[in-house]
């Protein structure tokens, strides 16, 4: 599994950015890191029908072949994923 995923608490920017990572990762799934902001998450319940974003729960974290990592400077800010990142198979 390709997973596009951005830190904990994504904004809009974040959100954007994994939008257009989609783009070039047609087969990626989107995941936020953790809870997203309230604007975020307020958007998501308007507009949820056109973009499906999964919570970290809903990813079983071995299925990961590839983690697509956007909008995040530190492997701390990016929660669950952490570990999958440093996976060398990853």
């Amino acid at each position: 599994m390709k997973l596009i995923t951005t830190h904990v608490g994504a904004d809009f920017d974040s959100l954007a950015s994994m939008v257009a990572a989609r783009k070039l990762y047609r087969e990626g799934t989107l995941c936020f890191s953790g809870a997203a902001s309230r604007n975020v998450r307020d958007f998501l319940k308007r507009h949820g029908s056109r973009l499906t974003v999964q919570t970290p729960r809903k990813i079983p974290l071995e299925a990961i072949s590839t983690l697509i990592v956007v909008d995040v400077r530190s492997l701390s800010r990016i929660g669950p994923f952490a570990e999958v990142a440093l996976r060398p198979r990853v």
